[in-house]
């Protein structure tokens, strides 16, 4: 090739990698929402495996590979931004799959969550088969072929708790990277996340700016810890944050692919949570809002609106529908609120597709009539009453303490543990308290108060913006506010941190940090032109430093002077995973009797692969050789409370382990930790019910440190 030639490639490939770049971060979302839908739907039926989800994903990523635009002039700022947001987020998932926590003992939803997903890495479906469990606990009422709230019975199989979109897909991980990489694909998930804010803020912003939203959430202490375990808000975020992103475009741009993606994007949020229709309700609300502003024609708007309905009603339901297939017990346990959401959000698709429809005859005029009745001041009244409402609900510890009741089992079951975290930290003593006035100073823990703030303020401009004439911002306000205003009311959960601010990880951190930047924004263009630059590089600035602020805590005088956010500088259940292979390897191909412990029952039969029973009392020699009978090959009892057993010899212990955890918290940040101590016995069960203690010098091989 001659030398112009090769000039002239060169000129032609630039502009070509500039633009994809530009695209890059778009389209990685674009593919982890796709791989996530792929993986859901096949769990849903069963059909969980690498040649069918692998190219399920491939193909659904080619379709929609064009739905993300590559600009045809991508300007510096844009490649320089988008660079530094896949390099930066690319280190983030570096440092925090290092870290990555190992919930592999079902203390909260990471540890059923986490087994599951190692589940599917080699089997379809996630029931489990009891395989002779069942007539083993048949024995006695302790014997248990499930375990509590996280594994109940379902016919002959054992069914963990919850909905499987994100098992599904952590299992992916363990399809390219064994154990370990079902463990750390919840940072990839939580990763993508952070691109997820980037993108939907540069359509607000503009490239670098958009920066600074994205560098919150990054930096925040619950993006950070809530990621790192198997928790369902990171991937919640990205399917809440990647919907309205392309309900927007498809709205601005009357590009009916892009809408069809938000909408099930949005509606398989059913698939990941039980109140997953929640979040698709404010979607498909707003976007049938924006349309009915937008200025496309009527016929076109109509439709779009109906598609967009019908395609994330039946992601909705199927969400559903799965949740009741695979998780029966706890969606009968959670019936009342399942069915309120489902009623509630059927009923308002009703309305919103009746009215569509009726935007042919002129309805659409009911919204458009309104915006004009407002007008300029209309619009900011209206921007003003969101900001005071949202003003009102954070002023709430001036003149509220709230509390829930003590007549279900549930309210005295949160209020016992409430009062046992009030004692341990020193608090007054009053187990009905919720902390649901505190709901919105939790947001100020992860983002501080100043990017509260001014999130507030952002809400209100976002909210005037829509009505002046930009009907898009109906989309950031409709993925972010519904389900932020309905559990900064009532959380509906035990108050300690991180667990809390669970509820407000999906839509109301990433809502804040957006909003905030709007905010700062708006405020720095209103400066003069000389201070400007030197302005938006101190709110830059304070996006980065002030979550950074929220790691360390000092308290002079105090007996912890100086304190860090644990669940940034800790692995949340390090020396789990070597401690349930040291279990495993004890006796293995062994059926296993567990005594004692519910919280190891999923973990034994998930990691060992072996039937697993659980015993929750004393059992004598003629129980437990009963139990032992409904196998072929003597089970193993596997026990920290060996006084319940008769031994043939005195009993060694055979694995030896400390779990780290973050400590509870109510109010505030954890910042400290404990070391859980396991001692474990075991013993062959003999024909005549006494135990065999398994060797101590065999167990020594493999005991965890």
């Amino acid at each position: 090739m001659t030398r112009p030639a090769l000039r002239h490639a060169s000129a032609q490939a630039s502009p070509r990698a500039a633009a994809a770049l530009v695209a890059a971060p778009e389209r990685i979302v674009l593919a982890l929402v796709v791989l996530a839908l792929a993986a859901g739907l096949w769990a849903a039926v069963g059909l969980h495996e690498p040649w069918t989800v692998l190219p399920t994903a491939a193909a659904g990523i080619a379709l929609a590979w064009r739905l993300v635009p590559a600009p045809v002039v991508a300007a510096a700022a844009d490649r320089r931004a988008a660079l530094l947001a896949l390099v930066g987020t690319g280190a983030w998932a570096v440092v925090n799959a290092v870290m990555h926590a190992e919930y592999l003992i079902v203390v909260r939803d990471p540890g059923f969550l986490s087994l599951a997903g190692l589940w599917l890495v080699d089997h379809p479906g996630s029931d489990i088969p009891t395989l002779g469990a069942i007539d083993a606990a048949a024995v006695d009422g302790t014997v248990l072929a499930d375990a509590s709230q996280a594994w109940n019975l379902r016919g002959d199989a054992v069914q963990p708790q919850g909905a499987r979109m994100l098992s599904a897909l952590i299992a992916v991980g363990g399809w390219v990277g064994g154990d370990r990489g079902v463990l750390l694909a919840n940072t990839v998930v939580g990763a993508v996340g952070i691109l997820a804010v980037y993108v939907l803020a540069r359509r607000m912003l503009g490239p670098l700016a958009s920066l600074a939203p994205a560098a919150a959430v990054a930096l925040s202490v619950s993006h950070i810890g809530l990621s790192r375990a198997a928790y369902t808000e990171p991937l919640t975020l990205v399917l809440v944050i990647a919907s309205a992103l392309w309900l927007w475009r498809g709205v601005e741009e009357s590009r009916r692919g892009p809408l069809l993606l938000g909408a099930a994007a949005a509606g398989a949020t059913t698939f990941i949570r039980i109140d997953g229709a929640a979040f698709a309700a404010g979607l498909g609300a707003a976007t049938v809002l924006a349309l009915a502003l937008s200025d496309a024609p009527r016929s076109r708007r109509a439709g779009a609106a109906l598609a967009a309905l019908a395609v994330q009603a039946l992601a909705v339901y199927a969400g559903y529908a799965a949740l009741w297939r695979w998780s029966e017990g706890y969606a009968e346990r959670l019936a009342d609120q399942a069915v309120t959401l489902m009623v509630g959000y059927g009923a308002l698709v009703v309305v919103l597709a009746v009215w569509a429809l009726a935007w042919l005859g002129g309805a659409d005029r009911v919204a458009t009539g309104a915006r004009d009745m407002l007008g300029v001041r209309g619009a900011r009244a209206a921007g003003a009453s969101v900001a005071g409402l949202l003003l009102v609900l954070a002023s709430r510890p001036l003149w509220m303490t709230a509390h829930r009741g003590t007549e279900s089992s549930v309210d005295r079951f949160t209020n016992s543990v409430v009062e046992s975290f009030q004692t341990s930290q020193g608090l007054e003593v009053d187990p009905t308290r919720t902390y649901a006035e505190h709901t919105v100073a939790w947001v100020s823990y992860y983002l501080t108060w100043p990017l509260v703030l001014l999130g507030i303020l952002g809400f209100g401009l976002a909210t005037t913006w829509m009505i002046r004439r930009r009907p898009g911002w109906a989309l950031l306000l409709g993925a972010t506010l519904p389900t932020s205003l309905l559990y900064f009311w009532n959380p509906e959960v035990v108050p300690d941190q991180l667990w809390a601010f669970r509820r407000f990880e999906p839509a109301t951190l990433p809502g804040f940090a957006i909003a905030a930047a709007v905010a700062a924004w708006w405020i720095v263009d209103r400066l003069r032109p000389a201070w400007r630059a030197g302005a938006r590089r101190v709110a830059a600035g304070a996006f980065v430093v002030l979550p950074l602020t929220t790691w360390v805590s000092l308290a002079p005088g105090s007996d912890l002077p100086v304190s860090a956010a644990t669940p940034v500088f800790v692995r949340e259940m390090g020396g789990a995973y070597s401690q349930l292979e040291a279990l495993c390897a004890v006796a293995p191909d062994r059926p296993v009797i567990l005594a004692g412990t519910s919280s190891h029952f999923g973990s034994l039969r998930v990691m060992c692969d072996e039937p697993t029973v659980l015993v929750l009392a004393a059992l004598g020699p003629d129980e437990i050789a009963a139990v032992a009978r409904a196998w072929d090959t003597a089970p193993v009892v596997l026990t920290r409370n060996p006084e319940w057993f008769d031994w043939a010899d005195e009993p060694a212990v055979v694995v030896q382990s400390s779990v780290r955890q973050a400590s509870y918290e109510l109010q505030g940040i954890p910042r400290t930790y404990f070391d859980r101590r396991y001692s474990w016995y075991a013993g062959i069960v003999g024909e005549d019910g006494t135990l065999e203690p398994v060797p101590a010098a065999a167990a020594a091989e493999v005991t965890s440190p």
